[in-house]
């Protein structure tokens, strides 16, 4: 096999052919240059198939500094999955590294809940060890996903495939399975070969055993100019990533939300917009397919804050203001806006938490007027609840009754914040709106020794 050395030039700045580079050699090389670019630790996610395995020994013998855990995950699809996950186990405890490991609850029955399984457990392991994942694709995993991707319809951002930037590491996706094959018949490392490898079953089945094949007897060279395609694809990602990355883009640390200046956007044309918005749009999480493009790209031309469109998935992009003037907020959904249970209880027994707001019990009466504050009657049951459509409370300014949505409006509450602003109630009477105003009711005398003070706030990403 005659490796395509364009691809590691800092490598091999020669035309060599790789069967004569010692395996072992070839890929320390690849390896190291992979590490080279990425701090801190790794989570090796493995399957226990022979590229997994072979970055398991590979960076058990050439870099086990950097090894935060192995993750092995068994999709309960049969006997093959539970043996993998054995094997995998024993081998990382053989070679002295933490190994996690889990079993899906349920048995997907596609590709595409497998995938969702699997890499909900990683991400989740990789978050406790604060630790990025590793997996171990390769130039072929490349090549075929840029086809499925092809096949799809997909544009320059699906092109780039595995090769796009990520928080993900993949240090063989420059080396083909043969190389890998050859070195861990070398060493003789023990691996499981998973029967779907040889199954036309699915898509990436048919793709590479029918359709890669085809092709590239059809017209030689035909997987090398795919794989060019992807790695441009790769470079203009990389490009519009660096740009977000310049533009003031924010993200919480959840990665559920992001937001940017509405003016970098409007400033922008219809096609940059259509090229921003996916970018902007993955950040929370969020992936736009071309009808949720469409809609944003539209969505751009909106000067009304607090207007709001909803993507497929029920994620969200909202038109607000924050300190640096109007954005456009975008929300992965089940994000902040989530509403939370509703509590029951004395008034001096508050929970410090309500969702993602925090209320804490105060030793002294506030000095000033704040709405984020309230003084409850001593012994009095409280129920606090998000806020629910229709809500109304009666107010010095409005004693018959104002709807609370026109208090949100006036303090500029955001649409999608509202259905979880905690209401007080008191006698099933709205009695505070935290941050917003207080009933009629609520006391409004100073120096009242019986009142209970709190303080709840939002808890700011």
């Amino acid at each position: 096999m005659v490796r395509d050395t364009a691809e590691f030039p800092e490598i091999f700045p020669g035309d060599y052919p790789s069967d004569d580079i010692p395996p072992g050699e070839l890929l320390r090389a690849v390896l190291e240059v992979a590490l080279a670019a990425v701090p801190g630790q790794l989570v090796l996610a493995v399957s226990g198939g022979r590229d997994s395995m072979a970055l398991l020994h590979a960076m058990a013998r050439w870099a086990p500094e950097r090894i935060a855990a192995v993750a092995t995950f068994d999709h309960a699809t049969g006997v093959y999955a539970t043996d993998a996950c054995s094997l995998v186990a024993a081998e990382a405890r053989r070679l002295g590294v933490t190994v996690v490991r889990e079993r899906a609850r349920t048995v997907g029955t596609s590709e595409a809940a497998w995938r969702d399984a699997r890499w909900s457990f990683l991400r989740r392991v990789a978050r406790g060890f604060r630790a990025q994942v590793a997996t171990a694709h390769t130039r072929d995993d490349q090549l075929e996903t840029i086809l499925m991707r092809a096949l799809r319809g997909s544009g320059a951002r699906g092109l780039a495939a595995l090769a796009a930037p990520s928080p993900v590491v993949r240090p063989w996706l420059g080396v083909s399975r043969g190389e890998l094959a050859r070195w861990v018949d070398t060493e003789q490392l023990p691996y499981r070969e998973d029967p779907m490898n040889a199954s036309l079953e699915f898509l990436r089945g048919r793709v590479r055993h029918q359709l890669l094949p085809t092709l590239e007897a059809a017209s030689p060279g035909f997987g090398a100019d795919l794989l060019a395609m992807g790695e441009r694809a790769a470079a203009w990602r990389r490009d519009v990533e660096r740009w977000l990355d310049a533009s003031g883009v924010i993200v919480n640390g959840e990665g559920t939300r992001c937001s940017l200046p509405a003016r970098l956007l409007e400033q922008t044309t219809v096609e940059g917009r259509a090229v921003i918005w996916p970018a902007l749009c993955a950040r929370a999480g969020v992936t736009l397919d071309a009808h949720g493009t469409r809609a944003a790209v539209r969505f751009t031309t909106t000067n009304r804050r607090g207007a709001h469109i909803t993507l497929a998935g029920g994620a969200t992009i909202e038109r607000r203001c924050d300190s640096r003037g109007d954005v456009f907020d975008v929300r992965r959904a089940g994000g902040q806006g989530t509403a939370w249970p509703v509590h029951a209880g004395p008034s001096d027994a508050l929970p410090p938490r309500f969702g993602r707001w925090r209320c804490r019990r105060l030793g002294v009466e506030p000095l000033a007027n704040d709405p984020w504050t309230i003084g409850l009657p001593a012994g009095v049951p409280v129920v606090v609840r998000p806020w629910a459509e229709g809500d109304r409370i009666k107010t010095a300014g409005a004693p018959a009754g104002r709807r609370v949505t026109r208090y949100f409006s006036e303090n500029r509450v955001a649409v999608l914040d509202r259905p979880s602003w905690p209401v007080v109630l008191v006698d099933d009477e709205p009695f505070w709106i935290p941050g917003i105003c207080r009933g009629l009711a609520a006391p409004s005398r100073p120096g009242r020794p019986d009142l209970i003070w709190y303080r709840c706030e939002r808890e700011f990403d």
